[in-house]
């Protein structure tokens, strides 16, 4: 009776599993067809995806030859068995590298951590290959049951390390991450944290890799797929994004208030690109980014327009308001400028005006019409001519 109240637990947890991966499977084909062109996060979330998956693949193999006798059984549960392991520290790994990532947008800072990493997952590898030979992390009977080992408590608090040093790391370096996707990387570590801890305390229990599906699903749809409406540069909203929004906010018309937009160009930057390099000029963009980030509310759309452009659309009550946000965002250039030395100075032309909602006009004509307005900006300035000169 027992026996077969076990081989249903195994059951239902090979369902569970089967379900995972499909949820994984969607997931990836949703990113797949998304882009051709992976950048480097992207990179490491198909990586945890795909661990996550073959750890599902795993365990479900573990739970189907656990207890059954035949023809390379035993050594076909010992193979799994310590790959179990092997792909749960890799998985971990590759967590705390896509965590870095979100903090530092920097490959080669990413990476400087790999190696302090790795140690501790190569004796976790040794330790699970050994076990097919001895009794470390595991053993089995000789009805071929699989049975934990004194040395699975180095291997749980291996797993738990990386979690917390991952857990200390976000919650330190929030000032340098995006506010939307700080609570999602936090929320991250739970659902495998509690389903190892149960798993750990209840023997028998396979509620791991069921977790970090969730968290990866959380991950998916908090931030990995907000990346279609964000500019990976600055972090702000992307020209998709603008598109979209415009194109549901003018069916309301003046429901919620004027709409204001301002179009927005940072000055020198292709001397900025000339003189200082690229990687330079891409800074200055991330710190123009920060700069409106300062000057407008958290429910105003900010997006980079492309190249060195960028937009503001927000709801107003009154004209004023407009003026208002111009002179604030002028304040804000100037006290950067104060606060932050670098080798140029951030400067902005802009034109800015309120949306007309009646039946002559429409979202292009008023950006054309913003953009024409803030070329006459530059010209007042005689920015133009500077730039010509230079």
């Amino acid at each position: 009776m027992i026996e077969i109240v076990n081989n249903l637990e195994k059951v239902l947890y090979i369902e569970i599993n089967v379900f995972a991966l499909l949820i994984l499977f969607v997931i990836f084909m949703s990113i797949h067809y998304r882009t051709s062109r992976y950048l480097y996060d992207d990179k490491i979330f198909l990586a945890l995806l795909s661990f996550n998956a073959l750890s599902l693949v795993n365990n479900s193999l573990e739970l189907l030859v656990d207890g059954r006798l035949g023809p390379f059984l035993r050594e076909f549960h010992l193979i799994v068995s310590s790959m179990g392991f092997i792909f749960a520290s890799i998985a971990l790994i590759l967590w705390c590298l896509y965590a870095r990532y979100q903090v530092y947008r920097d490959e080669n800072k990413t990476k400087k951590i790999l190696i302090p990493l790795l140690i501790p997952a190569c004796i976790n590898a040794a330790f699970a290959i050994l076990s097919c030979f001895g009794e470390y992390y595991f053993s089995l009977d000789k009805n071929n049951y699989y049975h934990r080992e004194k040395l699975f408590v180095f291997y749980a608090a291996l797993c738990f390390s990386y979690i917390l040093y991952t857990q200390i790391f976000i919650i330190i370096k929030q000032k340098q991450i995006t506010k939307k996707h700080f609570l999602p990387l936090v929320i991250f570590a739970i659902p495998p944290l509690v389903g190892g801890i149960i798993q750990t305390v209840f023997y028998g229990v396979s509620l791991i890799w069921i977790g970090m599906t969730l968290s990866v699903l959380i991950i998916f749809l908090s931030i990995q797929n907000d990346q279609l409406y964000t500019d990976h540069l600055t972090g702000l909203s992307n020209r998709r994004h603008l598109d979209r929004y415009l194109q549901e906010r003018t069916k309301r018309g003046n429901q919620g208030g004027l709409l204001a937009g301002i179009i927005i160009d940072l000055d020198f930057f292709k001397h900025i690109n000339d003189t200082w390099g690229h990687s330079v000029g891409d800074q200055a963009l991330v710190y123009a980014g920060k700069i409106l980030e300062m000057s407008f509310r958290k429910n105003d759309l900010i997006c980079r327009y492309g190249g060195d452009e960028f937009i503001v659309i927000f709801e107003i009550e009154k004209e004023a308001d407009l003026i208002e946000a111009v002179n604030r965002l002028n304040m804000n250039v100037i006290k950067f400028g104060e606060q932050n030395p670098t080798p140029y100075k951030i400067n902005f032309s802009m034109g800015y005006d309120i949306y007309n909602f009646n039946p002559e006009t429409n979202i292009q004509s008023f950006l054309k019409h913003l953009d024409s307005l803030m070329y006459e900006n530059k010209k007042a300035n005689k920015i133009l001519k500077d730039i010509v000169q230079v």
